[in-house]
């Protein structure tokens, strides 16, 4: 899951939530916060204190991006009392937290047990899969969840660009860094950041890329290699 920096609130009083799009778009850009999906569409303001249960309405300390399917499954699910018992893109390394291979969303419980031994992390990282089901796969016929199959598209799109990538990375610079460009542009329209960074988890090069070219990517938690800093 893509850690995020959305700095200091650029607005100083907002009427309605909706407002902070714009804004929110600027800093982060229009992808899900939790699975990283694309917003192709209408984004939704994700409050992370629910509205419901007293969380601010308009404060930029409560506001995130998702997308349709993680929304309706965090609902009103987060109070006041229980903010504190999942990790939060905008605040906590949740890019060691999760593994992506295969493209396929996992928490890393043996590197969260070994920064927190006493399991408070590893916890807080499964409240945060389960709560937005982000592994879920569409299994009845009246599940629309389409999460799965649009990281896979990613994945994919990832493996193929990885390929061509390697069949150029030795050649002159203008050669690859037109091929460098496609990549960045292939991977900001299909979103799922931590895809493309698994798959080229070997690619410094492309690694650092893709961290300058998602916005708001919190770069506080990458080396100048690329690989994410096992902290929390």
């Amino acid at each position: 899951m893509r850690a995020i920096d959305k700095g200091g609130s650029p607005y100083k009083e907002i009427d309605e939530y909706q407002d902070a799009i714009p804004y929110l778009e600027k800093k982060i850009g229009l992808y899900c916060s939790y699975c990283e999906m694309s917003i192709k569409h209408v984004p939704e303001v994700e409050h992370k204190i629910s509205r419901k249960n007293g969380g601010d309405w308009t404060a930029w300390s409560n506001l995130l991006l998702g997308c349709k399917y993680c929304n309706t499954r965090k609902a009103a699910k987060i109070t006041p009392q229980n903010v504190g018992e999942y990790l939060w893109p905008d605040s906590d390394n949740t890019a060691v937290a999760f593994s992506y291979t295969n493209g396929i969303p996992k928490v890393n419980e043996d590197i969260l047990s070994a920064l927190d031994p006493t399991g408070i992390c590893c916890e807080k990282a499964k409240n945060r899969y389960e709560m937005v089901g982000l592994g879920n796969i569409p299994i009845q016929k009246d599940d629309k969840d389409r999460r799965a199959t649009s990281r896979n598209s990613a994945f994919i799109k990832a493996r193929e660009s990885l390929e061509g990538w390697r069949q150029i990375k030795d050649a002159p610079e203008t050669y690859k860094s037109v091929m460098k460009t496609q990549i960045m542009i292939t991977a900001v329209a299909e979103g799922f950041f931590s895809v493309w960074m698994t798959v080229f988890a070997d690619e410094p090069q492309i690694l650092q890329a893709l961290i300058e070219s998602f916005p708001g990517t919190n770069g506080a938690y990458y080396g100048k290699d690329g690989k994410i800093k096992k902290i929390m």
